[in-house]
């Protein structure tokens, strides 16, 4: 078992880094191919889960809704390319595909209410979420051809800061947690957590937001492309204090968004999503953290744009 956890381990992080490397010096889209096998791989999972306690969602609809609103936002960001088009476009199929899920349940003589709330749920957790990393690989100058040399600097800092920060949580809060032990943080959501855990991850977020920070400073003062990383302001004191606030915050929000996944799987008896990662569990399992990420990695650097 042990060692599945460390090969399954080890070919995840191949992938992260490919999918980083593929994302900043190649073409934007290569991200968004992963998020979108992420949010079909998430949203069968979750569609299974719900179901042992709720009512079934509609997985059909769920799947139609993916591909919908990633439509929508890919055409509306290729032809109007401002840093929001894209979400917008993605938020109102979002509406529109809730309208038509209560439109199937009421006209239907097999589902009932319940299965219209199971499979608004799942388009909401994990599929809405997860586009919030979507829309961070758009931060890019305005009216610009969509490419990796319009970045702005938030893109790849979101970028790496999503698959940084959620890791060195993790990582820290585990070796510290097992260290320290202590008072158990949320029991009857998550038994094997601790507060000493909890502590040691926002370390480790901040240390992981530190490192990129680091790699920043390497590219600026040597003049080099080193995955695409710039300042994030005008100044290295605000810049420092901005990934410091990214790694404590993105660490909170990664621990919300496990202590999130558990809740659910208290609720439907089970111990992972699924078994697709012999050892690690489900795509949820390993995302959890990194989907609520995503959405305030979104939110602060659209309030960096908008000041």
């Amino acid at each position: 078992m042990k060692k599945d956890r460390v090969i399954t381990g080890a070919l995840i992080t191949i992938v992260y880094v490919a999918v980083f490397l593929l994302a900043v010096y190649i073409h934007p889209i290569c991200f968004d191919v992963f998020i979108f096998a992420l949010a079909v791989g998430g949203v069968y999972e979750m569609s299974r889960a719900v179901a042992k306690f709720g009512s079934e969602p509609i997985f059909v609809v769920d799947l139609i809704q993916i591909v919908v609103g990633f439509a929508a936002f890919w055409f509306t960001q290729y032809f109007f390319k401002s840093s929001s088009s894209g979400m917008t476009a993605y938020f109102l199929s979002l509406i529109l595909m809730m309208g038509v899920t209560a439109l199937i349940v009421a006209c239907s003589k097999t589902y009932v209410k319940g299965n219209a709330v199971s499979t608004i749920f799942v388009m909401l957790y994990p599929s809405a979420l997860l586009m919030f990393s979507v829309g961070i690989n758009y931060f890019m100058i305005a009216e610009a051809a969509i490419s990796v040399t319009a970045s702005l600097p938030y893109r790849n800092a979101g970028i790496a800061l999503m698959f940084i920060v959620p890791s060195f949580t993790d990582m820290f809060a585990y070796q510290i947690g097992s260290a320290v032990k202590g008072k158990k943080l949320c029991p009857s959501i998550s038994p094997n957590k601790t507060i000493s855990g909890a502590v040691g991850g926002l370390f480790g977020g901040i240390v992981g937001a530190l490192l990129v920070a680091l790699l920043t400073f390497l590219a600026v003062h040597f003049s080099i492309n080193l995955f695409g990383l710039s300042m994030l302001t005008d100044g290295w004191a605000t810049t420092i204090i901005n990934f410091v606030a990214l790694g404590l915050f993105g660490s909170v929000f990664d621990q919300l968004g496990d202590l999130m996944a558990s809740f659910v799987k208290r609720r439907a008896g089970i111990k992972d999503y699924s078994n697709l990662l012999p050892g690690h569990g489900g795509v949820l399992d390993r995302i959890d953290g990194f989907m609520l990420c995503g959405v305030f990695y979104y939110i602060y650097f659209a309030v960096m744009l908008l000041i």
